[in-house]
């Protein structure tokens, strides 16, 4: 009995994460698409005198091809979409009638157009948020360990992990515009700008990182060494730190 609930649970979970699975065709935004349908009538295949007609509707409603004239490909018929008919995201409709002899059929259809080529899914957008919600954890877990860190490797350390949480999140963020966000495009195209520009600046700023930590932990041994001696932290650290660049004073 105990391995019947289990088995039942271990479906339950396949079951929810699996993605949804739609019958109609999908193609990525702004390429050029051939739309195929098999061509019947009365439940028999076209012969050579079929002829086929289609017309396409955009998800505006706008008519982009009125009973226009498929090309014929043995049983099956093409129509050939440029680049300007697959502009808007969204859903499109596909009416096609075929004529042979006496006989007629017609069929109504629709496919999808996205920026990627992918219909979105319930489990795909899950696992989006909640690759989200652990990256974000983790950002501000990053933000108040280098905060409560004492030491200058600590800071740079907790730092530079938030800095790579950062990047995880702009990514995520906009893989998920990109799929659920499609009536504003504008959000997806600042998300990638967001993610080039961190991926950019990383290793300038590892390069900029190490050395100001390197830099610190030199100018914190020389401030330990001035307390050791009997200088106020404060003094020395006015010295030390504070003057930079312009000389080492004496005392």
């Amino acid at each position: 009995m105990g391995n019947r609930y289990i088995n039942l649970l271990i479906v339950v979970i396949v079951i929810s994460v699996m993605p949804i699975v739609v019958a109609q065709p999908v193609y990525e935004q702004g390429t050029n698409v051939i739309l195929s349908v098999p061509c019947t009538i009365s439940g028999a295949v076209c012969g050579v005198n079929a002829t086929c007609d289609a017309t396409i509707l955009d998800p505006e409603g706008t008519t982009l091809y009125n009973e226009q004239t498929m090309t014929k490909n043995g049983a099956v018929f093409n129509l050939n979409l440029t680049t300007s008919d697959t502009e808007l995201n969204g859903e499109y409709q596909f009416s096609i009638s075929c004529t042979q002899g006496g006989s007629s059929s017609s069929k109504n259809l629709i496919f999808f157009v996205t920026p990627n080529g992918e219909l979105a899914s319930t489990s795909k957008g899950m696992i989006y948020i909640g690759l989200l919600l652990i990256l974000i954890i983790f950002f501000g877990m990053a933000i108040y360990g280098g905060k409560e860190a004492e030491s200058i490797v600590g800071k740079s350390a907790f730092f530079l992990v938030g800095y790579l949480m950062l990047i995880g999140i702009s990514f995520v963020s906009w893989n998920l515009a990109l799929d659920y966000l499609t009536s504003s495009p504008f959000i997806a195209s600042f998300f990638r700008i967001f993610w080039l520009f961190l991926m950019y600046a990383f290793f300038p700023l590892l390069l900029t990182l190490t050395f100001y930590t390197l830099w610190m932990m030199k100018k914190i041994d020389v401030i330990e060494n001035m307390v050791n001696k009997g200088m106020p932290i404060d003094e020395a650290y006015e010295r030390t730190v504070k003057s930079g660049f312009k000389g080492k004073k004496q005392w």
